[in-house]
């Protein structure tokens, strides 16, 4: 199994807009192409905040094959071609691998 633990750090003012896309958008397109999430959780900093969420795969070809149709996704393609030109959501980001 390999599991993918992010973290997203939020850009000043967007907490509300990033949780919302992610329940609303994220996790059904998760749900949709078979990919196990857990969370999101608001994780505070010192200065900020960030969204933290853990994902499954059953391996290296399950996790490249399941991101691949994520990313081609046409509900993901309408997200990433409505926040063009704007100012992101996301300041940062750090994904920490977890294999067994």
């Amino acid at each position: 199994m390999i599991a993918e633990l992010r973290y997203y750090t939020i850009t000043p003012g967007r907490t509300r807009e990033l949780f919302d896309q992610f329940t609303e958008v994220s996790l059904p397109l998760f749900a949709k192409h078979g990919i196990t999430a857990h969370g999101p959780w608001l994780r505070r900093l010192t200065k900020g905040e960030q969204l933290v969420y853990l994902l499954e795969f059953a391996d290296e070809e399950d996790r490249a094959a399941r991101w691949s149709a994520f990313r081609e996704d046409p509900g993901w393609q309408a997200v990433v071609a409505s926040g063009e030109g704007r100012i992101p959501l996301i300041a940062g980001s750090e994904i920490v691998e977890l294999t067994r």
